[in-house]
């Protein structure tokens, strides 16, 4: 729990979280005794004060909020061992398997969410509640929050609390586990099977409407803290909207058995589960299955064109065109600090390099003293745009070779340097990983290499076998 010393409120925070649990015991008991007594008109809020500081409900605070409070799931359901990836894996081999490489197996772990929880200003509670979003994961579920606050919450312990499901982060119940009004959970799937061991009601549409409830969000809770993942909104601007939607890219279908073999089923299609993205995994190893379990840019790049040498003047142009053809989004989406670096280099006749200019693509935000979106030059979905970048450089020294590299950047070495230097405030494994973030976290994904011949006029494009090589070596 995050504390204020504020009036009203106890400096002490054994002291506040008695307080908290004893006003939080008083509101429980008025919501019971209102239902024993058949009292048919709903509380929409109460306010029990303490000094000047009033209780209020996650649910009051954020309504209609998905991302409000964890979803509330049993410890088990019937025919199913435990509702962890790894108990779903018993069964569904291939995609565990493929669930294991994906970016939602490791939202909890990521070493860059793990450093914005010790931020001073991070709502912890809040956050985990997207990053382990089941209730199993969540040690203490906060309930209430004092005046409103998002940084003074009131929780409560959770008994069934799992820690190895909150090291899952985005699982399998994520998408696959609904309760109803009553508090019972049950198992969705996308055709409700009779013949599985466990029961499975139907709903497609539940499952592929779940990624917006994270990645469709514009919330403000102050001045400087915004959640902003606009990638729903821009799927429904997008070319493709109506004919596809996340799932069909994301989780493209495969023929084949979604259990072992020792289940009398025959194949069908079944989505893959490596939730392939940006290109950029949460570590080093990941690379390899990501790039094999799919992965491509968004974009189609053409039109490469280098002007003439022109020695008198010093100056050479580079032109491309690139067009946002496959992506149902913006490219790049999702955090506000992911972008495209798109490089030229001019090297001379022996390979050293005698200028460079970059051009950036992505949002552009002010974060203090409040976080506000200054600039917008993402490439939408199905957009064509033409980019040039002119290098000067020393005629003398003979430019020979042109180079073009385009990334996606997850992560720079500025945002590194502050991570580092709030690493003492994490846990001490995560902290001996933040000192030495370049090792373990890759910053960013080339999946674009050209060199030209600025003589001949002859290019040759990197193969995908050597950006993957130079991805995975994270020397970009």
């Amino acid at each position: 729990m995050v504390l204020r010393k504020r009036e009203g409120i106890s400096a002490d925070p054994e002291m506040s979280r008695f307080d908290d649990l004893y006003f939080l015991n008083i509101l429980k008991s008025y919501r019971t005794v209102a239902l024993l007594f058949g009292i048919s008109t709903t509380v929409s809020a109460v306010f029990l004060c303490k000094g000047s500081a009033p209780i209020l409900s996650v649910e009051e605070r954020f309504p209609d909020k998905p991302w409000a409070k964890p979803v509330e799931v049993s410890e088990v359901l019937p025919g199913i061992a435990g509702l962890t990836a790894k108990d779903c894996g018993n069964c569904h081999k291939d995609h565990y398997e493929e669930w294991r490489t994906s970016t939602h197996a490791n939202a909890f772990t990521d070493l860059q969410f793990q450093s914005e929880l010790t931020k001073r200003n991070s709502p912890r509670w809040l956050c985990l509640n997207c990053h382990i979003p089941l209730s199993g994961q969540r040690s203490e579920i906060t309930t209430h929050l004092k005046n409103g606050d998002v940084f003074q919450p009131i929780t409560v312990s959770n008994p069934k609390f799992n820690p190895t499901w909150e090291k899952e982060g985005v699982s399998c119940g994520t998408c696959h586990l609904k309760s109803d009004p009553n508090g019972n959970t049950f198992l969705i799937g996308p055709t409700g099977a009779s013949t599985a061991p466990h029961p499975v009601v139907k709903n497609r549409e539940a499952l592929h409407a779940r990624c917006n409830d994270c990645h469709n969000q514009d919330y403000r809770l102050d001045s400087s803290l915004v959640c902003y993942f606009k990638t729903g909104d821009e799927f429904k601007e997008s070319v493709h909207a109506g004919k596809e939607d996340c799932v069909s890219c994301h989780m493209p279908s495969i023929k084949r058995k979604i259990v072992p073999d020792s289940f009398p089923h025959a194949e069908r299609d079944s989505h893959r589960h490596t939730f392939i993205g940006g290109g950029v995994p949460k570590t080093f190893e990941l690379f390899e299955p990501q790039w094999k379990g799919g992965y491509k840019s968004g974009l189609e790049i053409d039109g490469l064109e280098w002007s003439k040498k022109d020695f008198t003047s010093g100056k050479i142009a580079v032109r491309l065109d690139l067009e946002n053809r496959f992506a149902g989004h913006s490219v790049p989406t999702g955090d506000p600090e992911r972008h495209l670096l798109i490089e030229a280099i001019l090297l001379n006749e022996v390979g050293l390099e005698i200028a460079t200019e970059t051009v950036r693509i992505g949002q552009t935000w002010e974060w203090y003293p409040e976080a506000k979106l200054v600039a917008d030059n993402r490439i939408r979905s199905g957009e064509k745009r033409k980019i040039e970048l002119l290098l000067k450089f020393d005629p003398n020294r003979n430019a020979r070779f042109g180079i073009v590299r385009i990334k996606h950047v997850r992560l720079t070495k500025e945002n590194s340097e502050h991570m580092r230097k709030n690493a003492k405030k994490a846990s001490p494994e995560i902290a001996a990983k933040l000192n030495k973030i370049e090792s373990f976290y890759p910053f960013a994904n080339l999946f674009y290499e050209s060199k030209t011949d600025l003589n001949s006029g002859k290019t040759e494009l990197s193969s995908r076998e050597t950006l993957f090589r130079l991805s995975k070596q994270g020397k970009l």
